[in-house]
């Protein structure tokens, strides 16, 4: 047994092997090991032979190639160790010159108004710069990578670089456009004075903006089987990009509409309607107005006038909706002027005005831009204080709504105040006037009407069909019913007494909404006027009454009216302004505050899963403040706040996501 053990030998090895293994240690026989064994000594004293397995091969020569093997495999390991850490070191580098660059853009994005100045935008086309010199370091650092290279030809990682690359590709096109149109802006101000607008850099500009859009059209095309964060980076890049694609589409018709106003296809003529927030309608009840003229670029604006000085003799050829007569129709909106935008459309208002005016001054206007107090503060936030004759103080953003809006009024007696009139136009005109002389950037004018857009302070209709789809389409025409009309809510509280209380009224909003088991939903607003005047008071020309509505000096007779989403089911709802209307009235004695409510019915609300609303601001001089609760069925499950307030200063999106328990 002895010589047929050994080096290695596992214990009981002659045993492992079966029953013929044993006899053959048992009977000293040579046989072959599966292990490296030492041959037994021969009898005769010749060397010994070495034993060999049973396959034929030697038992030293399987440990030698497991150990090439295995060194084989170590040196790939290590090589893949390699060139893995050398290609995690490089997206470790693009990735830091990503996150620089994403930094960088967030200064612009989370300040916009850093456009609104020359040197702010010289700074922003610094800061775009940075970007696509990040964008190019990223690049470098995935393309010059060994690591990358070899393993990114692998088909998963080679999508996960592909995806790298084209997201670097992307930010690099952008930030390349950016500073283009940028800088097209810097040209077109730069070269802009007073009341002109140089339309050659406003052409170009446009010229940008198109081609800004082709160039970034392509790049919101998903690409497939990336994961986070790198898909999450190219998601969230993709949405972005085809918001700015929009915006460009829609700026570039802007752009268009502006080069019209302009008068580069010709002289312009518009009538400037002057709305007063101390007497409100759907929009404050138009006193004053004047012409805004443009031709080549330049524009200005003639004298203004009251109303009062533009008798419209017989009602104006202007054919009335049907909804619109029911409801407004005894306010005479087509011969007298403070009830032209009782409305909630004021593309018809724009249409009404143009006929009166035609018929009282016996000219023809292209057009007609509404603009109210609010609207003025933000002009002399730009121009600085105007003098406008009749007025002893300059007039001022801070001052403007407390002079127009309530001092003028002091100290007249109630009835016709003859001796004054509304000098809203007027402001209007002495500020364009100031233009002339004092510098206004343009990009800080365009971003200061947008505010007012908005807020629905300045509207604008044009005769044009092609131009009044173009305001309809950006916000600026004052239709309630432009976007999403079957979830579009509209509250108005408008003046329903000879007196100029409006300064004083003050407006809540609350909706509670219930989401039924059947899918429907049943809102209920509450309209709450609070009427701040001071009691006790003489009569007076702002205080009233009128002794027809009201009894009281500061007693405010209010019309309150629902405008519900189309299709709604409310009661003694009125198709109107593209929506269903809804009317109740109430009187709101000084210091005090009455509440009416409105119930609305939307049936089959949940679209792709969502329940989606919309307000519209009715533009007071003091936004109304909104608040809402939302509850559901059990059998509804709701995502999203159930509680929220906010300020109706603009117009306000709500979603929530619905699923079935």
């Amino acid at each position: 047994m002895a010589a047929l053990r050994h080096r290695g030998q596992r214990r009981f090895h002659q045993f492992r092997h079966g029953f013929r293994h044993l006899l053959a240690h048992r009977r000293g026989t040579a046989h072959g090991h599966r292990r490296r064994a030492t041959p037994p000594v021969p009898s005769d004293g010749s060397p010994r032979q070495p034993i060999r397995s049973r396959d034929g091969g030697r038992h030293g020569e399987r440990r030698v190639g497991v150990w090439i093997g295995a060194g084989i495999v170590l040196v790939v390991l290590v090589a893949v160790g390699i060139l893995a850490w050398n290609g995690y070191r490089s997206l470790d580098r693009a990735r830091d010159s990503l996150e620089q660059a994403r930094s960088s853009v967030s200064t612009i994005t989370d300040d916009p108004n850093v456009l609104l100045s020359a040197n702010g935008r010289a700074g922003v086309i610094e800061t775009l710069r940075h970007v696509a010199t990040d964008a190019a370091a990223a690049r470098a650092a995935l393309t010059g990578s060994a690591g990358l290279s070899t393993l990114g030809r692998l088909p998963f990682l080679d999508t996960q670089r592909i995806g790298a690359l084209t997201l670097v590709d992307d930010l690099e096109t952008t930030a390349r456009t950016g500073t283009a149109l940028v800088q097209r802006v810097d040209d077109l101000v730069s070269a802009s004075t007073g009341t002109t607008v140089a339309l050659p850099q406003l052409k170009a500009l446009q010229q940008e903006v198109t081609k800004a859009g082709h160039a970034l059209a392509p790049l919101a095309e998903p690409i497939g089987g990336l994961i986070s964060p790198l898909a999450s980076a190219q998601a969230t890049f993709d949405r972005e990009d085809a918001k700015l694609v929009r915006l460009l589409h829609q700026g570039n018709a802007v752009l268009s509409y502006a080069l019209s106003f302009l008068g580069a296809d010709g002289p312009r003529t518009y009538l400037l309607a002057g709305e007063n927030n101390a007497e409100m309608r759907d929009q404050g009840a138009v006193l004053s107005v004047a012409e805004l003229t443009a031709a080549d670029g330049t524009f200005g604006m003639g004298t203004a006038q009251s109303v009062g000085t533009l008798p419209v003799e017989t009602p104006a050829a202007v054919a009335v909706p049907a909804g619109t007569e029911q409801i407004f129709g005894a306010l005479q909106p087509t011969q007298l002027w403070q009830s032209t935008n009782a409305t909630a459309t004021f593309p018809w208002s724009g249409l009404d005005m143009q006929a009166m005016y035609g018929e009282a001054a016996v000219r023809h206007v292209d057009g007609v831009i509404g603009v109210d107090v609010p609207a003025l503060a933000s002009l002399l936030q730009l121009t600085g204080p105007v003098t406008v004759p009749g007025i002893s103080q300059p007039i001022t953003a801070t001052n403007v709504a407390p002079v127009l809006l309530n001092q003028l009024y002091e100290g007249y007696p109630a009835g016709p105040q003859t001796g004054r009139h509304d000098d809203i136009s007027e402001v209007a005109r002495a500020a364009v006037d100031k233009m002339k002389t004092e510098h206004v950037d343009l990009a800080a004018l365009a971003k200061t009407l947008a505010t007012d857009v908005a807020g629905r302070h300045l509207l604008a209709w044009d005769e044009t069909p092609s131009h009044e789809r173009t305001l309809v389409k950006a916000g600026a025409s004052g239709a309630v019913d432009t976007i999403d009309p079957s979830r579009t809510f509209h509250v108005a509280v408008e003046s329903a007494t000879a007196a100029k209380l409006d300064y004083f009224v003050h407006v809540k909003v609350h909706m509670d909404v219930t989401l039924t088991t059947a899918g429907t939903a049943v809102v209920y607003t509450y309209v709450t006027i609070a009427n701040d005047a001071p009691a006790g008071q003489r009569p007076s020309y702002q205080l009233g009454p009128d002794d027809v509505n009201t009894s009281v000096p500061g007693q405010y007779a209010a019309r309150v009216l629902l405008w519900s989403p189309r299709a709604s089911q409310t009661a003694s709802g009125v198709s109107e302004s593209g929506l269903v209307l809804n009317e109740t009235a109430t009187s709101v004695m000084p210091q005090q505050h009455q509440t009416v409510l409105f119930k609305t019915t939307i049936p089959h609300v949940v679209r792709h899963r969502r329940l989606d609303l919309r307000l519209v601001p009715q533009p007071t001089l003091s936004p109304a403040s909104f608040s809402l609760n939302i509850g559901a069925a059990p059998n509804w499950s709701l995502g999203g706040p159930s509680k929220l307030t906010r300020s109706l200063d603009k117009g306000l999106d709500l979603s929530w996501t619905v699923a079935a328990r």
